[in-house]
């Protein structure tokens, strides 16, 4: 197991830094069960780590090894239910999506599930999967999945069925030895690594020896910020965790937010950070307290196409937003800067050391150290690019592809994913910090509206009332490609 994916595997003593993702897939109609079951022993044999189990090192500081489950058994991890259908569709869906998310794995099996909601209200159907993130990223399980997805409604056959990973279990003696390989070439990869790093800055500093020292500086500065702790969040209103989740759905047209990018020359994921910030500051308006920064989790993606779809490939970036002015055009301006020295940090290079290095102390300590960083956020932002046409699972049409990534510490993580021309935000909440995850949603969507149709800067009073009743006109313009959903009636 790599250093990142056993940090967060390891912190998950602390039951409040668990790091489950949850994907939302709504069907047009049910999926055929022998289709379902052969797609998804099919996803299994491509992708092995799906049939791996996370088995620890005993007498050892190496992280976890990745082993095939003997007893692996495809029909424990893929579920069927059948909804009431006594209420919207999606509604029931997210219901069922937050029970699902907020239970533990069983550690002795494969560290996914996944479930198919039917009984919907208008025939739909739903496909829920819950991974563990030290499996994969955001990107990546989307590439594993792939094989789940098709491009039509009858898609060919997929040919003979792949073999079964063969399973091996190691002795106790055995996984002694691997341990202390591990170790072995770890301590030679961080010389190695050390080494290269001292010839280039050695070489560097024969022509630019200023240059090399600023960067040396500003690289260890960096990184002490990156390990520093975070303290308590910033904001009062909302400090307290649980375990429970709160998840609701923004969506808007893909077309109109990149219109709003080009038409602040910013980026989406720019435009995106700022409709939180702005989000969570009208919030603490409406529940009549100020928010004047906002410390962020924004996850930095270093994959490669070369990389294998399992395991995590990102970086973490924690950084402090303002969430003024008012506007959000206004709020833009401001943190762009931010956003774009955040994303391009010093520590970030650093990133590979300090989790190998976490990964080699005692979990009550890896625990601790994550605890200290992650709990004083007050939101996680994630942006994950989906499949730009629309696809299809054992002959049912996929209408909405929505993420829910893990809180791990965050009052709130908005996950936001693009399908097949819309976009749709992933809103989980812990409600022992956001206790009012419908306003919180509103002020998502309101927030949205505000990029779309600019409205400039205006008196808090009409803003709060722009919130809850919906009374601007070109809110309600707005408010016609932006909807929002809910699991409470």
């Amino acid at each position: 197991m790599g250093a990142f994916d056993a940090v967060m595997f390891g912190i998950e003593d602390d039951p409040l830094l668990r790091s489950s993702i949850t994907l939302v897939a709504m069907l047009d109609r049910a999926p055929d069960l022998a289709l379902v079951t052969d797609r998804t022993e099919r996803l299994t044999r491509l992708q092995p780590r799906l049939r791996q189990r996370a088995v620890g090192n005993p007498m050892s500081l190496a992280p976890p090894r990745w082993e095939v489950d003997p007893h692996f058994d495809a029909g424990f991890h893929l579920r069927w239910r059948r909804a009431p259908g006594e209420r919207e569709a999606l509604a029931e869906v997210l219901d069922f999506a937050e029970r699902m998310s907020e239970a533990d794995f069983d550690r002795a099996r494969p560290l996914w599930e996944a479930a198919i909601i039917t009984g919907l209200v208008g025939d739909q159907a739903a496909l829920i999967v819950k991974i563990h993130h030290c499996i994969t990223d955001g990107i990546g399980g989307l590439a594993m999945a792939a094989s789940l997805f098709d491009l039509s409604r009858d898609a060919p056959e997929r040919g003979d069925m792949p073999t079964v990973p063969a399973a091996e279990p190691s002795s106790l003696i055995h996984r002694v030895e691997q341990a202390v390989g591990f170790e072995v070439r770890a301590a030679a990869y961080d010389a190695a690594r050390l080494a290269r790093l001292a010839f280039s800055t050695g070489r560097t500093a024969v022509t630019n020896p200023v240059g090399v020292t600023r960067q040396a500086v500003d690289t260890a500065a960096s990184t002490i910020r990156m390990l520093a702790p975070q303290g308590r969040p910033l904001s009062t209103l909302m400090s307290d965790r649980s375990l429970s989740v709160d998840f609701s759905v923004v969506e808007v047209p893909l077309d109109a937010l990149k219109s709003a990018a080009r038409r602040h020359d910013t980026t989406l994921n720019t435009c995106f950070l700022a409709v939180v910030t702005a989000a969570l500051r009208d919030y603490h308006v409406a529940l009549g307290e100020q928010l004047r920064r906002v410390r962020v989790n924004m996850p930095v993606s270093v994959r490669t196409d070369s990389d294998e779809a399992a395991g995590n490939h990102w970086v973490p970036a924690r950084f402090v937003m303002p969430a003024e002015p008012a506007d959000v055009s206004g709020l833009l301006r401001r943190i762009e800067p931010v956003v774009r020295r955040a994303q391009h940090d010093p520590a970030l290079r650093a990133s590979t050391i300090v989790y190998q290095l976490l990964a080699s102390l005692p979990a009550s300590l890896t625990t601790s150290i994550a605890g200290s960083l992650m709990k004083g956020v007050d939101v996680a932002a994630t942006n994950v690019p989906g499949p730009p046409m629309p696809v299809y699972t054992a002959g049912a049409k996929v209408t909405k592809l929505i993420p829910f990534a893990p809180k791990s510490g965050a009052a709130v993580n908005v996950g936001l994913m693009s399908y097949a021309g819309g976009v749709f935000l992933g809103v989980n909440c812990d409600p022992a910090a956001v206790t009012d995850s419908r306003l919180f949603t509103e002020c998502v969507r309101t927030a949205l509206a505000d990029l779309l149709h600019p409205r400039g800067p205006q008196p808090p009073d009409r803003r709060l009332t722009a919130v809850i009743d919906h009374s601007d006109k070109s809110d309600q313009e707005a408010k016609a490609v932006v909807t929002v959903s809910s699991s409470r009636p």
